[in-house]
């Protein structure tokens, strides 16, 4: 009995002209875009094609509801015969259009089939034509970047850094593009296909003509090792190797960075790695004319002579074919020419499988695009700040090629900022503020490791002194914040003979040394200070001025000596006073000349000499003395508080004793004064 007649159609939305399909072929597979070339005839000679372009169209195997939905990405009008004329389409889903996206752009805190959903979303693929079947738990990527990558290219890396697949389902009304990350997603085919020697016999049901199976080497197990400077005394690591591993030898996949903070996050990347490196261990590969096998689906085998292989079959890739000629009733020949020499008629597949119970891993042929240099970028934060860091010094940065980024503190993660030292608690720290132009370096060229190396000028921030003018200055300055238009600043000037260090403060400045400090000045030395100045010297002090020190108080001048106090001139001590000196002593005054001493007031003198005391005039009884000078209110309060006695009664005393000739008692004095 013939074979059943293959009757191959393809319906296109809103297609006036009528397609009959003379041959198409096409290949899909599991996390990858399908594509079908189909060749048509049609007695219309003059489509629109740019109308039929980009339309969606279903093709059938088999007449009935098996088949690839998808969009018409290219139309071909070829040759044009007596009445039909030939065409060429390709097929391909919605997905593949995401090949003609390049982007750069920045997700924050989502986990992959968030970020999944929202390029999908910017394509027009809502959430009816999309589905996440996961069983595993994603966690959410704190900064993750799309950089000069297409929006294909960018789905297709996650799903694989993630371990996640996808597939599409079809029907007459579309595809669905499904997402998962386990076996247990993929349907079953409808029935068991059988297997049937290719003898040269025509079947007569749908049959597997070919199958064979492989085994290859492959890695045994897996380890991974990563660094968080979060916990730098901790550095993670984890492997995996199946318990019952029979894999001879050991082969090691070791990977650095592991791209994992958790153990538990680093044995599963660990586990999913080996898995996609062991999913094609055994693979199966198979011929057949069966035109209901779809990738991402189970084939049920029966029929095998090795009962084993008698199971459910994984379809990882098919390669499908079909040609029905009798649709050209004016140029069908029968002669096999060209691409007709093995397919004449009907349909066929390839196809390869593996076991149903080893887990599907894509492999890793999106790689993640690396940016070999460094950047520059814009610091930002929020409004209010000049100056946004975290307690690791980290911040913020806008990138010059971030569309979609405000200048706030959400235009990326948070950055570590290189210092040029940097030890448990001591190093350098110069937070870069908002608004300072930054370079950017990435950690292995990896676009979501970003550090902070340097700052650099530009034409908002220009350098604090023109340039050229000042090429020889080496300048420090700072800025005051959050407000105000001061400034801390230190420079080197080396512009010869005119060598400086310039230290400003804006405000207060302390300097504290634990030991010694030492200066020394070449030549000279100024000071002014506006306003007082203040010095506590706990211990000795001791001065040298080798030439004249000169000395002018404004105001009062104030001594006060704890102790004895010494004052020695090697030749003249002069002092004096536009109107009075007053020398006041508790008990004792002394004055002691080796020649001479010579008291001089109102034209009178006296003087005291070896010959003998010598008076201008006769010395009287009596006379009112001169009340001196108070020097307790000009005194601070702790001397002014010993000062009991009062100037009167010490004066009474002391004139009292020298008409008497007996010397000042103190102690009596006392006693006396308590008496009045």
């Amino acid at each position: 009995m013939p074979a059943p007649a293959h009757r191959f159609s393809l319906s296109i939305e809103d297609s006036i002209p009528a397609f009959q399909v003379l041959a198409f072929e096409g290949t899909e597979g599991i996390s990858r875009p399908y594509v079908f070339t189909i060749d048509l005839v049609s007695e219309c000679a003059d489509p629109d094609l740019e109308r039929l372009l980009h339309q969606q169209a279903f093709l059938t195997f088999d007449g009935s509801d098996s088949g690839i939905h998808g969009q018409i990405y290219q139309i071909r009008q070829r040759d044009s015969g007596a009445r039909l004329t030939h065409y060429s389409v390709t097929l391909v889903p919605h997905f593949s259009y995401l090949a003609h996206r390049t982007n750069q752009r920045i997700f924050q805190s989502l986990t992959v089939p968030q970020i999944i959903s929202r390029v999908l979303k910017d394509h027009g693929i809502l959430e009816n034509a999309h589905q996440f079947q996961l069983n595993g738990t994603c966690l959410p990527r704190e900064y993750c970047v799309q950089y000069q990558e297409t929006d294909l290219h960018f789905i297709q890396r996650l799903c694989e850094e993630e371990g996640m697949h996808f597939h599409f389902q079809h029907s007459r009304k579309g595809h669905v593009l499904v997402f998962g990350d386990n076996q247990s997603l993929f349907r079953k085919l409808s029935r068991a296909t059988p297997y049937h020697q290719n003898s040269g016999m025509i079947a007569e049901e749908p049959v597997i003509r070919s199958f064979s199976t492989r085994l290859e080497t492959r890695t045994s197990h897996t380890a991974r090792r990563d660094y968080d400077f979060e916990h730098a005394g901790w550095q993670p690591h984890a492997e995996y190797r199946p318990g019952n591993n029979k894999a001879q030898p050991d082969l090691e996949d070791y990977t650095w960075p592991g791209h994992f903070q958790t153990s538990e996050r680093g044995r599963l990347l660990s586990q999913q790695a080996l898995e996609r490196h062991r999913c094609d261990y055994q693979q199966a590969e198979g011929e057949s004319d069966q035109p209901l096998l779809v990738s991402g689906h189970f084939l049920p085998l029966s029929n095998h002579p090795r009962e084993e292989w008698n199971k459910l079959w994984l379809l990882t890739h098919i390669h499908h074919q079909g040609r029905q000629p009798q649709v050209l009733e004016e140029t069908f020949s029968g002669t096999k020419t060209g691409d007709e020499e093995d397919l004449i008629q009907g349909y066929r597949n390839r196809f390869l499988a593996t076991p149903w119970d080893v887990f599907f891993r894509p492999a890793l042929l999106h790689r993640k695009p690396r940016i070999p240099g460094s950047q520059t970028a814009r610091v930002t934060g929020p409004e209010s700040e000049q100056v946004y860091c975290d307690a690791h010094g980290r911040i913020k940065v806008k990138f010059h090629w971030d569309r979609e980024s405000t200048l706030t503190d959400t235009s990326s993660t948070w950055l570590r900022v290189a210092a040029h030292w940097a030890g448990n608690m001591h190093g350098g720290v110069t937070i870069p503020r908002v608004g300072m132009e930054v370079l950017v370096t990435f950690i292995d060229g990896d676009p979501d490791q970003p550090i902070v190396s340097g700052c650099l000028p530009n034409s908002l921030n220009p350098v604090p002194y023109a340039l050229p003018a000042h090429k020889y200055r080496s300048v420090f300055r700072s800025r005051s914040a959050p407000t105000g238009s001061g400034f801390n600043e230190l420079h080197l000037e080396d512009r010869s003979e005119q060598e400086l260090i310039y230290v400003r403060a804006q405000r207060d400045m302390e300097q504290k040394i634990i030991h010694d400090s030492r200066l020394e000045v070449g030549n000279e030395r100024s000071e002014t200070i506006k306003g007082n100045s203040i010095s506590v010297v706990e211990a000795e002090e001791r001065r040298t001025t080798g030439a004249d020190r000169k000395v002018r108080v404004k105001a009062n001048d104030y001594l006060h000596v704890d102790n004895n106090s010494y004052l020695r001139a090697g030749q003249i001590l002069v002092a004096e006073a536009g109107q009075q000196v007053h020398i006041k002593a508790g008990a004792n005054l002394i004055l002691d000349a080796g020649a001479s001493i010579t008291l001089k007031a109102g034209g009178q003198h006296i003087v005291i000499g070896a010959g003998g005391i010598f008076s201008s005039s006769p010395i009287d009884q009596g006379g009112a003395p001169v009340t001196g000078a108070s020097s307790v209110s000009g005194l601070p309060t702790p001397v002014a508080a010993l000062l009991n006695a009062s100037l009167v009664t010490q004066k009474q005393a002391f004139r009292s004793a020298a008409e008497k000739a007996a010397p000042v008692c103190a102690i009596c004095l006392k006693v006396k004064e308590q008496q009045a």
